[in-house]
């Protein structure tokens, strides 16, 4: 939609720019209203305020997105002229907070994503979109029938607010002897004011953000544990994001709280795995304070367990913050490393999921990688009410493709980063592939197909003799945070990665074309796609040239894992197959990169090898799920030893395969959305008993069972109106929709 089409004829105002977070109001006028609703953006980020009540629940809101053209060329050979861009607004339901007569209407403004400070650490994600600016339309239906409009323009009046500072990596500053308490009440004097500056709006499209917002979504108690005299630290007992609220014990005081993910051996903060001490320091200076008030930030949220504070303070609570994706699965089990990696991943991706982004970790960098972010998108889907927050994060994923090229950019959006060109640009076939098969939805194959085909062309064009062998950048990763040596006495050695890229992209690059041309034959577009199995067989036979051993029936040696990729592409043999199922049973762990790690246990599973998978995810060996568990994590990690980041999703892909396999509620491979439902669940030794379920577009779908001497009973209940086929062994059935309780 256009400007015009969202917010009619209101104008974008600003403040100076010496102004770091603006305050704007204005009063009107409203007697009998039958209903009320304001259509608003503030950029970067905005807080409404109408009548002194602060209108919804809603943070750090709009949604981050490619909002216009900044040029970063200063940093990147990429061309952003030629990437589409899109800025969201929010609407609400005002009514109930209107009063009869005067009505004040208060906004506050912060940079969020928008207007990053472009001096911190020489770091491109800090380049300004612009100045900060708003504007709005309200939409008043008397009790009469008539109507009438309101919009931003320039009677209104702006001022600085308390906020000194604020960054979305290094927190805020607060100097409450600058408070305008009462500022969007009616009746407020403003005199001392100034008047607003008429500013342009974003070149852009502009959409109603339906995507959910950040909130408060639960609290957690912090735990005094030492005491150094001036500080406090506090231990919130896992890694979360949001930030403390804290109340001072005398007036006057300046109240100083830091945040980090580790403590070191003297128990104070370790700032390094959460962005070290520098700008990303994650902090709140309070000045000024009065006793017994509440104080936190606005703008921003910290990833931590550990806060300090100022002992002139105490934490009044702890709130946990991100996008309200409901959880909407659970899953226990007698296997205490799967029941941890269920939890503990949950926990990692909800704290990775922010302004309508899935970030790699939610401090350091705190961008959607399109690598990490398609890893998980499937996971997310199936565990989470996250529908909208996909539709809004594929609208991203093409706004940052080159409209000439098709070249799909390593975060989206696009901040710079690095990636490769299929396990990160792929995600423009795979994210849109996962949310098909999970909602079951062709309305977004219509729409992204053309930007398949044409990711497509930009592959053939970074491919030698059928090979992908470069990227747009210098850039061109195939697997990443694979582990060497980690089984030497000293294993504390920097991730490497042996398996070559060429190789990684080539066989990720073949499985990609085969799900566009599943996709194209849905929607009825085969002639678009006719082209492809000719692309895929000169891939797989050159790969096959390149990397494939007659003699070992493996590709490049299956080092770190490089056979179930290209089993998983539809490369390779039985012997293939048969080496990699003897590698994975001697090993008992993992020794494969973000992707991989994905994919093993996945072509275990289905080639009826659930009991090696198993044995890989239920490890405690190094590298192993079990192994973070057991040296205290409680998010995953970036790596298998905690060398930097304590909080990246990207290992924990592999959860949904608790529900996927261990309890099998799949689908038909030519269902989607769950319309044809199967329960195949892989039993295995050393799994007594499993629960769980998932919510699916049909409803709910649990499975339990528990192993009793020579049988196992099983508990499955389905949505109404459905069916699925049962399949356990040599056993299958078929069961209607409800409660299923039988042993076999």
């Amino acid at each position: 939609m256009t400007h015009s089409d969202i917010f009619g004829g209101a104008q974008w105002i600003s403040a100076d720019k010496s102004v770091v977070a603006p305050l704007f109001r204005s009063e009107f006028f409203a007697e009998n209203v039958k209903s009320a609703t304001v259509t608003i953006c503030g950029l970067g980020m905005f807080e409404l305020y109408i009548n002194g009540r602060k209108v919804s629940d809603d943070l750090l809101v709009p949604a981050f997105s490619q909002y216009c053209y900044r040029d970063l060329s200063a940093h990147y050979k990429i061309r952003q002229d030629i990437m589409s861009y899109r800025t969201y607004a929010m609407r609400y339901d005002i009514t109930p907070y209107l009063a009869e007569g005067a009505n004040a209407l208060g906004v506050m403004l912060g940079n969020g994503w928008y207007n990053l400070d472009d001096e911190g650490d020489g770091d491109p994600t800090w380049t300004s979109y612009g100045e900060l600016k708003l504007c709005y339309k309200i939409d008043i239906v008397y009790n009469s029938g008539t109507t009438a409009e309101i919009l931003s323009d320039g009677s209104l009046k702006c001022t600085n607010s308390e906020i000194t500072y604020n960054n979305i990596y290094g927190g805020e500053r607060h100097d409450y002897s600058l408070s305008k308490s009462g500022f969007s009440c009616a009746g407020y004097d403003d005199s001392a004011w100034s008047a607003v500056n008429i500013s342009s709006a974003p070149d852009c499209d502009f959409l109603i953000q339906t995507c959910p917002p950040d909130r408060v979504i639960r609290n957690v108690s912090a735990t005094k544990i030492k005491d150094f005299g001036d500080y406090s630290i506090y231990d919130c007992g896992e890694g979360i994001t949001g930030y403390a609220v804290v109340t001072p014990f005398d007036n006057g005081e300046t109240v100083t709280v830091r945040y980090a993910d580790a403590l070191k051996a003297d128990s104070t903060l370790d700032f390094y795995p959460s962005g070290g001490d520098g700008d990303k320091l994650q902090q709140e200076v309070f000045k000024h304070t009065s006793a017994g008030e509440s104080y936190y930030p606005h703008f921003c949220w910290h990833a931590f367990r550990y806060i300090e504070l100022s002992n002139n303070a105490r934490i009044e609570a702890v709130n946990v913050i991100h996008s309200d994706c409901p959880v909407t699965s659970d899953f226990d089990s007698d296997s205490e490393v799967l029941n941890w990696l269920y939890k503990t991943y949950l926990r990692t991706q909800l704290d990775n999921m922010h302004c309508g982004v899935p970030s790699d970790c939610p401090h350091i960098e705190r961008l959607g990688y399109t690598g990490d972010g398609q890893l998980c998108a499937e996971a997310v889907m199936l565990m989470t009410d996250s529908k909208e927050f996909y539709l809004k994060w594929m609208g991203d994923i093409a706004d940052c493709q080159d409209v000439e090229t098709g070249h799909v950019q390593h975060t989206t959006p696009f901040c710079g980063g690095g990636g490769g060109p299929a396990a990160w640009g792929g995600a423009i076939v795979v994210v849109p592939y996962v949310f098909y098969k999970t909602f079951g939805e062709r309305s977004v194959i219509e729409q992204y197909l053309p930007n398949m085909l044409k990711y497509i062309d930009y592959m053939v064009s970074r491919s030698e003799n059928g090979l992908v062998c470069r990227e747009e950048s210098e850039w061109c990763l195939g697997d990443w945070c694979a582990p060497m040596e980690l089984h030497k006495p000293e294993p504390h050695t920097k991730s490497r990665v042996l398996i070559p890229e060429t190789y990684v992209n080539t066989v990720l690059f073949i499985k990609q074309m085969k799900m566009v041309i599943e996709l194209a034959r849905l929607i009825g577009k085969e002639d678009c796609v006719s082209h492809l199995p000719e692309l895929i067989k000169k891939a797989s036979d050159m790969v096959d040239v390149a990397y494939y051993s007659p003699m070992t029936h493996c590709y490049c040696g299956d080092v770190q894992g490089a056979n179930c990729l290209a089993l998983d592409a539809g490369l390779g043999d039985e012997k293939t197959l048969q080496m990699t199922v003897e590698k994975y049973a001697d090993r008992e762990c993992f020794d494969t990169g973000i992707v991989a790690t994905d994919v093993l246990p996945r072509i275990l599973f289905e080639s009826s090898n659930a009991q090696v998978a198993f044995d890989l995810m239920n490890s405690r060996k190094l590298p192993s799920f079990g192994y973070m568990m057991e040296h205290g994590a409680t998010t995953l990690w970036e790596d298998w030893l905690p060398e930097r980041s304590l909080n990246h999703p990207m290992f924990g892909a592999l959860t949904r395969y608790l529900f996927t396999y261990l309890l099998g509620i799949t689908q038909r491979a030519d269902s989607a959305g769950f319309e044809h439902i199967v329960i195949k669940p892989c039993l295995v030794e050393g799994l007594n008993k499993a629960s769980g379920f998932i919510t699916t577009v049909r409803g709910r779908i649990s499975v339990s069972y528990e192993k009793k001497g020579d049988s196992v009973w099983f508990d499955i209940e389905l949505p109404e109106n459905s069916s699925a086929a049962f399949v356990c062994g040599e056993f299958k059935t078929n069961l209607n929709g409800g409660q299923h309780k039988f042993s076999i």
